[in-house]
């Protein structure tokens, strides 16, 4: 009995202990709060009023939220005098996912924007969340981005989201207060998710292949023959095309310019296709195939196209990024490295600019 005790007596300390290392690096290289009750990127998020968005001042490793639910530094709710002001909208893409803290390519543009300014005030203000689909995006413009007054909206929508299940809907919102986070999540044992990364970062790369080939067959062998996309479907293209246009003609309603972002994927470069990561991207998405996944994006890039010049609206299209040498510019099949987000914040800098109608150049002095 002594000799088991004595066993779980260790057991128990090396659990605490490893607990305390997890949150302590947390809390040193994040500014992560030792109690934070944000155990997962999930509840970041709130759904109230509004509908769904950041949940003011919530921290979670990298990801910190400001005063108005946006990542990012505090800002005033009435823009100051004199001050560009620019929303980026999107999913997990415009968010920031693999970057380093402050890297994400709105904050890289709000750095290029005040080099070419010469300093003088802007303000870029990162309104997207995971997982953001148009029709949430828009409803997010209307009810609660008004408020900010931007001048310019740039709008990053991530196409592939109409291949889920379900097609994307506004997100209900919740007329009750914002939901607050349970007391005892503040005791998660955040050991557990930086295990289960480690492991997965051990993987092979073709066992872990492996295993999303297996989930993805699960999941299809669950449903009934048929669900699966292999193509574009017509319906889905044509409720993109819809909602892009019912976006920018909200982005108008709030008295600012949109400046439209064509997605960009890590196989736009051409060259051998790179199946590991195709897979991976299709595990996100498992009722598409890999092969409609392309097809869907490449479709969306010409529906986009068509969208802006009826609309007469300034576009960038990203996926001219993907044919650039040099260094590594996506962390996966869509998320930016570093190096990725800064020539996005680029290749942005010059259109949002000229939607604003500023014009860059510092004065002689």
């Amino acid at each position: 009995m002594r000799s088991i005790a004595f066993a779980l007596t260790m057991v128990v300390t090396f659990a605490l202990a490893l607990e305390a290392t997890c949150r302590i690096d947390d809390a040193l290289r994040f500014g992560t709060p030792v109690f934070s009750r944000v155990e997962s990127e999930a509840e970041l998020l709130v759904r109230d009023s509004a509908g769904e968005h950041g949940r003011p001042y919530a921290r979670y490793k990298k990801w910190s939220i400001n005063n108005v639910g946006m990542r990012g530094p505090n800002i005033p709710i009435a823009k100051p005098p004199g001050t560009l002001r620019v929303v980026t909208a999107g999913a997990s893409e415009t968010f920031g996912l693999y970057e380093s803290p402050d890297h994400e390519f709105p904050r890289q543009l709000e750095d290029t924007l005040r080099a070419r300014l010469c300093g003088d005030p802007v303000e870029v203000l990162n309104a997207a969340i995971f997982g953001m689909s148009l029709p949430t995006l828009e409803q997010d413009l209307r009810l609660r981005v008004r408020a900010l007054d931007p001048d310019v909206v740039v709008l990053y929508p991530t196409p592939v989201q109409y291949l889920e299940d379900e097609m994307p809907r506004p997100a209900v919102p919740d007329s009750g207060p914002p939901q607050a986070l349970p007391v005892s999540l503040a005791l998660y044992p955040r050991a557990f998710e930086r295990l289960r990364n480690q492991f997965k970062q051990l993987l092979p790369s073709w066992l872990a292949t492996d295993l999303r080939r297996d989930e993805i067959a699960r999941d299809a062998k669950a449903h009934p023959p048929g669900w699966r996309f292999t193509g574009v479907p017509a319906d889905r293209l044509a409720a993109y095309d819809a909602d892009l246009r019912r976006t920018i003609g909200t982005i108008r309603s709030l008295g600012a310019v949109p400046v439209v972002a064509i997605h960009a994927n890590a196989f736009d470069g051409g060259g051998p296709l790179d199946q590991p990561l195709l897979i991976s991207w299709e595990n996100q998405y498992h009722r598409a195939t890999g092969e409609a996944l392309l097809a869907f994006d490449n479709a969306a890039a010409r529906s986009t196209r068509r969208v802006v010049g009826d609309s007469g609206v300034a576009f960038v299209d990203l996926r001219q990024m993907s044919r650039a040498s040099g260094p590594r510019l996506f962390a996966d099949y869509a998320h930016f490295t570093d190096t990725g987000a800064a020539v996005v914040a680029s290749m942005l800098a010059g259109p949002v600019l000229a939607a604003a109608h500023v014009n860059a150049g510092c004065p002689a002095r």
